[in-house]
C-alpha cells in the first residue's frame, strides 16, 4: 500500500475524533473551567497522541499498540475522575469523541489487515 492512500483513509478515520475533540476544548473553554489535574492530564493525553498517530500512519504496531493501551488508560482515569456528574450536553460530547477515536482505532486495524492481504496498492 502506498503511504499517500494510506495516509488519506487514517485521516479520514481521525477526521470524527478530531472534530469532536475540537468542540470538546471549546465547550470547555465557554462552560466549565477545568482544573490544573485535568488539564495536566489533558496534556498527557495530547502527547501521547502525538506519539500514536504518526506511529499509526507508519504503521508501527509495536509503537501504537501499547500507546493505545496506555491512552485507553489515561482517559478512563479521566473519565471517571474528572468528568462525574457533568451537564447532559458536556457528557454526550465526551461520548462522541470517545467514539470518534474508536473510528480512528478501527480504521488503524483495517488498513492494516487490508494491506497485509495486499487487497489495496
Amino acid at each position: 500500500m502506498s503511504f499517500i492512500l494510506r495516509a488519506v483513509l487514517l485521516t479520514l478515520c481521525l477526521a470524527p475524533y478530531l472534530y469532536f475533540g475540537i468542540r470538546d476544548v471549546l465547550h470547555h473553554q465557554e462552560h466549565r473551567t477545568v482544573s490544573f489535574t485535568e488539564r495536566l492530564l489533558h496534556v498527557t493525553l495530547g502527547a501521547m497522541l502525538t506519539i500514536i498517530v504518526p506511529h499509526a500512519y507508519q504503521g508501527h504496531f509495536d509503537v501504537v499498540i501499547p500507546g493505545l493501551t496506555l491512552f485507553v488508560a489515561a482517559r478512563a482515569l479521566d473519565e471517571f475522575v474528572f468528568h462525574r456528574g457533568l451537564a447532559a450536553a458536556e457528557v454526550d460530547l465526551h461520548a462522541k469523541t470517545h467514539f470518534g477515536f474508536l473510528v480512528f482505532v478501527v480504521g488503524v486495524m483495517g488498513v492494516d489487515c487490508l494491506m497485509r492481504q495486499n487487497h489495496l496498492p
